[in-house]
């Protein structure tokens, strides 16, 4: 079996029921736990499962539109030399507008609306619903070989999955990775054409294609432009730096754990025509000075952040950033948590597993400081010398001037709040100098 998306998720889900003719598969982009599809540690990823419902409710009710004439011809056109390659830089941002346009189109609201109400509204926090839709504990018994692979722009969605399946797949000896870089995933068959070949030619014909030589893990570091290799993820070698969030906004190995930085939050309908200067911002950065020398981030993340508000509950929505000496930026990775479910496993915190189950729920109590473990998706990238990296905080990105990887943005929590982060929340971040 091969495919991405929806088709990797269906891979996965065959080879846990251990059918005896499945000799391998080739699962790209996954999301094998429905629940970090749909919500990202609480907050509601209505950017994508709203307009994704209504496709697959549309397109359901034509069952020959994916073998018909027009997507034959659709495939024709988007062969054709020119547009094939206008359409190599076309990311999840694209994906997103495609999808919304089902909006507005007809759909049988039985089943698929029944089944957004249950994933929107009835289900919000991880619950025994949600088990019945999480394929990762039964991997751990899955043998036949297994190909993984994402890109590390697919943060919101397939990214956490990816090293969910990995982690779970831990006891299966006949696993292989690639993490590719931007745009890797728009003509997936053909930036992974070769693997896929040599993999199936291995397993089905039991040809010599070299693909299991090396280690098993292969990943391409942005901005360094080469192919890395490592035995196991996070790759060993990276040493955490723990950068303090000050309260002067700087983001640094020093400085006094003291002080604090307030940002204002405004509900759902409570926005006002035009920003007053007399309120706190609507979000809170933090950089680095300019890097002496360049900077391989590579492996698992994670904020503490040490914070109060004056709601029973927020959103805590983080970006952290490559800034350029132009001051251009590029959006690395981000981390999620809603604050009413903050209680998680301790296991799951550095140098463990990316994911971390939300199954509590404990409203803030209201100035009371809370030090809060959030994850960020896992990611590669070098930040050149020069360059500064930052960190932004947020509790709504449904604002334009938020940050949001392809796209993706979150429901509001839908209370008004200001929130207090102190000086002595930090990031901590798996680093290596110069060449690794």
């Amino acid at each position: 079996m091969i495919g991405i998306s929806y088709f990797a998720m269906t891979q996965l889900e065959a080879a846990s029921q251990h059918p005896p003719h499945l000799e391998a598969i080739f699962p790209i982009a996954t999301s094998s736990d429905l629940y970090e599809g749909v919500y990202h540690h609480g907050l509601f990823n209505s950017t994508f499962i709203s307009p994704f419902l209504s496709m697959v409710g549309t397109t359901s009710e034509h069952n020959d539109l994916w073998r018909g004439t027009l997507i034959a011809a659709a495939r024709r056109v988007l062969n054709t030399p020119r547009l094939h390659k206008k359409f190599a830089t076309m990311n999840g941002e694209s994906s997103i507008g495609i999808m919304k346009a089902a909006l507005r189109l007809h759909h049988d609201p039985h089943p698929w609306d029944d089944l957004w109400r249950s994933v929107a509204v009835e289900h919000q926090a991880r619950d025994s619903w949600w088990d019945e839709r999480n394929v990762l504990p039964l991997l751990e018994d899955v043998t036949i070989p297994v190909y993984l692979g994402c890109d590390w722009e697919n943060v919101p969605l397939h990214l956490p999955g990816t090293f969910g399946a990995l982690e779970a797949l831990s006891r299966n000896s006949r696993v292989r990775v690639a993490m590719l870089g931007q745009f890797g995933l728009t003509w997936p068959w053909e930036s992974l054409h070769v693997e896929a070949l040599a993999w199936f030619d291995h397993w089905l014909k039991e040809k010599d294609t070299g693909i299991l030589e090396g280690p098993p893990i292969r990943y391409w570091l942005p901005v360094a432009d080469e192919w890395r290799t490592a035995d196991s993820w996070p790759p060993p070698g990276y040493d955490f730096r723990e950068l303090v969030l000050s309260a002067d906004g700087s983001l640094g190995e020093g400085g006094p754990p003291t002080g604090s930085r307030e940002y204002l939050t405004l509900g759902v309908g409570l926005n006002r025509a035009r920003t007053s200067p007399a309120d706190p911002p609507p979000f809170l950065t933090w950089t680095t000075h300019p890097l002496e020398r360049d900077w391989d981030v590579v492996g698992n993340m994670e904020v503490l952040l040490d914070a109060q508000s004056t709601a029973i509950d927020t959103a805590w929505i983080l970006t952290l950033q490559d800034v350029a000496a132009d001051g251009s930026t590029v959006d690395i990775t981000q981390g999620y948590l809603r604050a009413s479910l903050r209680l998680v496993d301790d296991e799951a915190s550095l140098p463990g597993a990316p994911e971390l189950p939300c199954r509590q729920s404990e409203g803030i109590t209201i100035g009371e400081t809370v030090q809060y473990r959030i994850p960020l998706v896992p990611n590669a990238r070098r930040v050149v010398a020069g360059h500064r990296l930052r960190l932004v905080l947020t509790s709504d990105d449904q604002r334009e001037d938020a940050p949001a990887m392809m796209g993706f943005r979150h429901g509001t929590v839908g209370t008004n709040s200001i929130n207090a982060v102190l000086a002595s929340s930090r990031i901590l971040l798996p680093v290596s100098e110069g060449s690794h």
